[in-house]
């Protein structure tokens, strides 16, 4: 069974500490884990999605569409962007930049990484921006 335990102060480090003593002359024999950071949180996950949906209908709107290679036709397609396709765009840049399959996976200070990486490309490349819904922009 695996529990999770954060230790983000002083008073938690303590706290930890004691529960290891009392598992370990329990059970005497334990296996940890730890990772460092928090991973995204439930609203970042919800702005991500929103961001993917409102990002293929901005690229879409603009004309600027995926060109993929098609082995039936035998040339590249051009195709509109979808929430989908758009989330696989975005994850192909995360595991470029750390190494992550999973946007759940990403920790919270990556998303706003991979995020800076996608609109810089967008803005010098297609002129366009697309901001990442927050509260304080009232697009989330």
């Amino acid at each position: 069974m695996a529990e999770k335990y954060v230790v983000n102060s002083e008073f938690k480090k303590e706290s930890f500490k004691n529960f290891v003593d009392e598992l370990y002359k329990k059970r005497k024999y334990i296996t940890f884990t730890y990772v460092f950071g928090d991973k995204r949180t439930k609203l970042q996950q919800g702005a991500m999605e929103l961001y993917f949906k409102r990002a293929s209908e901005e690229l879409n709107n603009a004309g600027v569409y995926q060109v993929i290679s098609s082995k039936f036709i035998k040339k590249e397609l051009t195709i509109p962007w979808t929430k989908y396709s758009y989330k696989e765009f975005w994850r192909s840049v995360q595991v470029a930049m750390f190494g992550i399959e999973s946007t759940k996976d990403l920790q919270v200070e990556n998303v706003s990484k991979v995020y800076d990486v996608i609109n810089k490309t967008m803005i010098e490349r297609a002129g366009i921006h697309i901001p990442f819904p927050s509260k304080d922009n009232h697009d989330y």
